[in-house]
C-alpha cells in the first residue's frame, strides 16, 4: 500500500472507533436509563401492593414495563452488533442503514426496506 492510502485507512478506522465510542455511550446511557425505570417501577409496585389498583392502572403499568423491556432488548442487540462489527447493517439483509436514522435511533435494525416488508406481513 502507498503511503497516503495507509494513512486514510488508519484515519478512517479511527473515526468508525470513534464514532462507535458515541454510539456505545448513547446506548450505555439509555440502557442505564430504562433499567433505573423498569426497577422503579418494580420498586412501586411492591410499596402499594397493599392497595388495590384499578384494572386500568395495572394495564398501564403492564404495557409501560413491556415497552421498556422491549426496547432495553433493542439496546442490547444494537450494543451486541457493535462490538460484533456488524452495527448500522440491516439484521435481515445486511445493507447499510442511513447515518441520518441511526442518529435518530441508534438501535435501529431494519433498513427501511426490510421494515416495510416486516410490517406487511404482521
Amino acid at each position: 500500500m502507498i503511503m497516503s492510502q495507509t494513512l486514510n485507512v488508519r484515519r478512517n478506522e479511527a473515526s468508525a472507533s470513534r464514532n462507535g465510542g458515541r454510539v456505545w455511550y448513547r446506548l450505555h446511557s439509555e440502557r442505564e436509563e430504562v433499567c433505573e425505570a423498569l426497577l422503579k417501577d418494580a420498586g412501586s409496585d411492591s410499596k402499594n401492593s397493599a392497595k388495590p389498583k384499578p384494572i386500568s392502572a395495572i394495564e398501564t403499568a403492564y404495557w409501560h414495563r413491556e415497552l421498556l423491556q422491549a426496547r432495553l432488548r433493542k439496546i442490547d442487540d444494537a450494543l451486541d452488533r457493535l462490538m460484533s462489527g456488524s452495527y448500522g447493517n440491516c439484521t435481515q439483509c445486511g445493507r447499510w442503514i442511513e447515518d441520518t436514522k441511526l442518529a435518530f435511533d441508534p438501535a435501529i435494525a431494519y433498513c427501511p426496506d426490510c421494515w416495510d416488508r416486516i410490517q406487511r406481513s404482521n
